[in-house]
């Protein structure tokens, strides 16, 4: 699965002397509809694929033959590019219009999805899995962008970004279900084979109804900051999975920790001298920024690594179907998509802080249930654990960006949710590395319990963080 960044708004400035932005051109209502439906479209297309490839990935597994640490890398190697490209996505956007990058983005997902339906082998499925994590960065933060072009009326603007993420729930309760009735019926390959005539609808849409937004002058590309930040981040999740599979102490892994270390520390040095950084750290000197990213990624690491593990648990521990699977994940699906767009939006007058705490309290003890959880027997606890578990995330997931837009400068609204939801893409690629790592192990029943212990210190950590730093909606 994935997310997507909360705010269109760029980092970019518009330079003095340049002509002010000119207005969206006035269209029909059922022209701004046809544009609004090909945004959400292609907002379906992302999260249906990574929520649908949970459910499918034990049949990936029996069909190439590859390992736990192979299906670890179809979905990390997807996360990796994507979580990379968001951050300079907005200058992206401002030299090319924000229409131009969604078409092309698109186009390029839909391509790499069917190159992931025909791949012969594990070796060009993870290769057509990268290319689509490239097309997803650019395409995931040009939704809201075109949303705020096509809707220039506040009002307007808000009711459409309502149907925006509803569609996001309504694709997280459609994943597991809708792929584990595919895998079972026609296979694993039609998961990424659907994308193809959704794509070329999604693309004749926008072509033909979305504005496009004007072009700025963007601040030069920090390559160096981009090299090493992805080598840096593929370095330690591939320590976290080839650990697990070859062992912590083995000297590939090792060799892999001692990349990422250099890589990370070079990756400081780099952004702390450059003119335009990627990733300006001043940001992370007020502390209730930090904690807003640090919760960002334990969110992810958390919900959708547990969801990644669980997924594997029930079909080769439980020797479910894919299409049972998917069942037993509609407590988790439903009432993630109740807290969010029922409890969140009515108690949202209560501030970010009180709907993190209580939200992640939810999942918290959700979590802690699951530890519970034995043979097929205990599947009430495990639908209570997981009902109780999306429920928290639904109220406290939207609440991210806004507590982390409370604690910086509003001139830096962009560059904060790019940082958000960057933290939160590099928490999932993570919790799938290492939750999957353990859920592989010899003895799977203590495998199963650790990842548990550890998805619920990540709750337990929101809660703190969120406590201590996050202020109230009344001092901010």
């Amino acid at each position: 699965m994935t997310t997507v960044p909360d705010s269109p708004t760029s980092t970019a400035r518009q330079p003095i002397g340049t002509p002010a932005t000119p207005a969206a051109p006035v269209r029909s209502a059922r022209h701004t509809a046809l544009a609004l439906a090909a945004v959400c479209l292609g907002f379906f297309m992302i999260l249906l694929d990574g929520s649908a490839l949970n459910i499918a990935l034990p049949a990936i597994e029996r069909d190439v033959h590859g390992s736990m640490a192979a299906l670890q890398w179809v979905v990390t190697i997807y996360t990796i590019p994507l979580a990379s490209i968001l951050l300079t996505a907005g200058s992206i956007s401002d030299r090319w219009g924000a229409r131009r990058l969604f078409v092309s983005s698109l186009a390029a997902f839909t391509a790499a999805s069917l190159l992931c339906a025909v791949s012969p082998n594990l070796t060009v499925l993870v290769v057509a899995r990268f290319l689509q994590g490239i097309a997803a960065g650019g395409l995931l933060p040009t939704t809201l962008a075109i949303i705020a072009r096509t809707y220039p009326d506040p009002i307007e603007r808000a009711k459409a970004i309502t149907v925006w993420g509803a569609t996001g729930g309504l694709a997280l309760v459609a994943g597991p279900i809708g792929g584990g009735a595919l895998t079972e019926l026609l296979g694993w390959r039609s998961i990424f084979l659907i994308n193809v005539p959704v794509g070329l609808i999604t693309l004749y849409l926008a072509q033909r109804y979305a504005s496009e937004t004007p072009r700025r002058e963007a601040r030069a590309a920090d390559l160096p900051g981009q090299l090493t930040g992805i080598i840096a981040l593929s370095a330690i999740v591939a320590y976290l999975i080839e650990g697990g599979s070859l062992g912590w102490l083995a000297p590939v892994p090792l060799v892999l920790l001692a990349v990422a270390v250099v890589t990370a520390i070079t990756f400081v040095a780099v952004e702390s001298r450059s003119q335009h950084p990627m990733l300006p750290l001043a940001v992370f000197r007020r502390a209730a920024f930090s904690a807003s990213i640090t919760n960002g990624f334990a969110f992810q690491f958390g919900g959708y690594g547990l969801q990644f593990m669980l997924a594997i648990y029930l079909q080769q521990q439980w020797g479910l179907s894919a299409e049972k699977t998917g069942v037993y994940f509609l407590p988790f699906g439903i009432a993630w998509v109740f807290g969010t767009i029922v409890l969140n939006r009515r108690l949202v007058h209560r501030g970010p802080r009180f709907l993190l705490w209580t939200g992640a309290l939810s999942s918290f003890v959700g979590s802690a249930l699951l530890l519970g959880v034995t043979d097929q027997s205990t599947w009430p606890l495990f639908a209570i654990g997981t009902g109780l578990t999306g429920l928290g995330c639904g109220v406290f997931s939207p609440s991210l960006n806004a507590a982390a837009l409370l604690a910086i400068d509003p001139a830096y609204a962009g560059l904060g949710s790019g940082v958000l939801n960057t933290a939160r893409q590099v928490g999932m690629a993570m919790g799938v590395a290492l939750l999957g790592s353990l859920i592989g192990m010899h003895d799977t029943m203590l495998g199963l319990r650790v990842s548990v212990v550890l998805v619920a210190l990540c709750f337990f950590a929101i809660i703190g963080l969120s406590v201590a730093y996050v202020p109230r909606k009344e001092t901010a």
